[in-house]
């Protein structure tokens, strides 16, 4: 006979049968309390139960993903056109839908073996043979110049002084103790000056990995600086578009460029990466057309600004990100 006190680790995933709920002590049969929604199973949860709830009731909505997923494909700005429209119980919410996707791929992302570590090296080997071939030009020209002979110069004398050992760059900060105060200037003079005097390979380590751990939020940030892009663009519009109903596409946009983002994490052939890759240069385009109404042309000069604009917007904000990251935090 197993105590009161020890029932309550007892598993039981067995629907209710005419008994009162626990919670609100509505007398109901089935998985789920008519009303207060509460589930009938009692006892202790599992890992998996945890994770299963996490995914479908935060993430996925429980059969909503695979749905929302054909339709952000298929139908280009379907997505936001049926919000809009009211259509919304049957599709996951827009910042769920974007949340879902990125937290999911950079979580494979940061699971690569050692991606950061590769990235590293690569970068290395492309400097070193970018040098060696520098250096290869610099003595082969050399070679080609004559040395004019001067009959007063003794052997003992060089032609040629050897040039000095070059210094360590020096990156001074000092003034911005006139604004943030002395401590905090010094304090950052010292971890650029330590960071200058590290090995170039550890340089590149620490900026690629300050650059992983910054890019999830950076992206999230990045989404509401494309709807106001938007904004900006669409300005001289017929009608006036309130800055939500661009912030609302910008979450379905960003969205499916993670899911190809997933996609091409996979091991897939030139011909099938290669098309995915084109569909999500191209998606706000068609996405763009479908929502807003407009003509081809509208949409598609107002693509061409959003593609100079936007990446260059990414490029600066990750840099910073990756500058604070490095001598900051």
């Amino acid at each position: 006979m197993i105590s009161p006190q020890l029932t309550r680790f007892t598993r039981s995933t067995q629907r209710q049968q005419n008994a009162p709920c626990r919670n609100c002590a509505t007398i109901y049969s089935g998985n789920y309390c008519p009303e207060c929604g509460q589930e009938a199973y009692t006892g202790a949860p599992t890992a998996v139960d945890f994770i299963y709830e996490f995914l479908t009731r935060n993430v996925f909505e429980r059969g909503k993903m695979p749905r929302t997923l054909w339709h952000l494909v298929r139908y280009p700005g379907g997505l936001t056109v049926d919000f809009l429209e009211g259509r919304r119980a049957r599709f996951i919410r827009p910042v769920r839908l974007y949340f879902g996707l990125s937290v999911l791929y950079f979580l494979l992302l940061s699971l690569s073996t050692n991606l950061s570590g590769k990235i590293t090296s690569e970068l290395m080997d492309a400097s070193h043979k970018s040098t060696g071939e520098t250096n290869a030009a610099v003595k082969k020209n050399a070679l080609k110049i004559p040395v004019p002979s001067d009959p007063t110069n003794k052997p003992d004398q060089q032609l040629i002084q050897p040039s000095e050992t070059s210094a360590t760059p020096e990156i001074n900060v000092q003034i911005l103790g006139n604004y943030f105060g002395r401590g905090p200037a010094d304090a950052l003079q010292k971890r650029i000056n330590h960071f200058i005097k590290l090995p170039q390979e550890e340089q590149l380590r620490q900026a690629v990995q300050a650059l992983f751990n910054q890019a999830p939020k950076a992206m999230f940030f990045l989404v509401p600086v494309f709807a106001l892009l938007l904004k900006l663009l669409f300005m001289l519009h017929r009608i006036p578009i309130p800055y939500g109903a661009h912030l609302l596409f910008a979450f379905h946009c960003h969205a499916f460029v993670f899911l190809c983002l997933l996609f091409l994490m996979l091991p897939l052939p030139g011909i099938v990466s290669g098309p995915i890759f084109w569909l999500m240069w191209a998606y706000p385009l068609l996405a763009m057309r479908a929502t807003y109404g407009c003509s081809w042309m509208g949409a598609l000069w107002r693509w061409l600004t959003l593609s100079i604009l936007y990446p260059s917007v990414i490029v600066t904000t990750l840099a910073l990100a990756t500058l604070t990251a490095v001598f900051v935090l």
